[in-house]
């Protein structure tokens, strides 16, 4: 469950980066109509969030390898500050604090999708199968947030983990996006560019807490716990096999 809210918290806090990047889509598709068609917007959301569900899947797969290959733990807590540190760069870019470093990767792979001419297709559909379509190839584009989701869900270590997590992040995308095409009208410049710094700074915190989860599993798993008790299972036998020799000597003395 924690790592499920973990999920939704990173898509709906850094989803105004979204309304941004993949946001110009949207509003670019709804534009192309007299009044926003709902149909097809909520098809273009369940396009993407059914390619991130779909990723999840096969992070949850490979999760699920590694862990049969063991030193899970060490994979996980790598994997955990990874997610962690993406977390805080994406939210420092948020804010506006550093560049996007996915910035020009996102133009080629729009470009290599062809998103441009397949909006174009979609505008002279009334079907939503187009729009549906754009969403998937939508889900492939290269994001900071989509990777530390991924990060955390092949830390899961199980597909339907994965699966679920990677679900929960598209999920908490979904009202931002939707809203994207009021937003980006509605929020003036200097509005919008405060609340992109405080949503920044919850983002970047998330990636904070997203990493001391890590230690701390870490430290628990090579503290105080497992290995902790089965090095005192294994000392206890010296212990028994000495206190006969003990009884022994008292008897000596005797």
């Amino acid at each position: 469950m924690e790592l499920l809210l973990i999920a939704f918290s990173v898509g709906f806090f850094g989803s105004m980066h979204c309304v941004g990047m993949c946001g110009g889509l949207v509003s670019a598709l709804s534009m192309t109509r007299p009044k926003v068609w709902w149909s097809g917007l909520a098809a273009y959301q369940f396009g993407r969030v059914t390619t991130y569900a779909m990723l999840g899947v096969v992070s949850g797969l490979i999760g699920f390898s590694l862990k049969q290959l063991g030193s899970f733990d060490q994979v996980q807590f790598f994997l955990t500050l990874f997610a962690g540190l993406i977390m805080i760069t994406f939210g420092l870019n948020l804010a506006g604090w550093m560049p996007d470093p996915f910035a020009r990767l996102g133009a080629r792979a729009i470009g290599g999708l062809g998103l441009a001419n397949r909006i174009r297709s979609a505008a002279s559909k009334r079907t939503p199968v187009s729009w549906f379509a754009i969403g998937v190839a939508n889900g492939l584009l290269p994001c900071g947030l989509v990777y530390a989701a991924l990060g955390l869900s092949v830390a899961s270590g199980g597909v339907a983990e994965a699966g679920s997590a990677m679900l929960a992040f598209g999920l908490g995308t979904i009202p931002a996006m939707m809203a994207a095409p009021a937003l980006v009208n509605l929020l003036a410049a200097n509005r919008r560019s405060l609340v992109l710094k405080l949503l920044g700074i919850l983002v970047i915190l998330l990636g904070l807490f997203t990493m001391v989860r890590g230690t701390s599993l870490m430290h628990m798993l090579h503290g105080g716990g497992v290995g902790h008790d089965l090095s005192t299972h294994q000392m206890s036998p010296p212990s028994a096999q000495q206190n006969p020799m003990q009884h022994r000597d008292m008897n000596h003395v005797r």
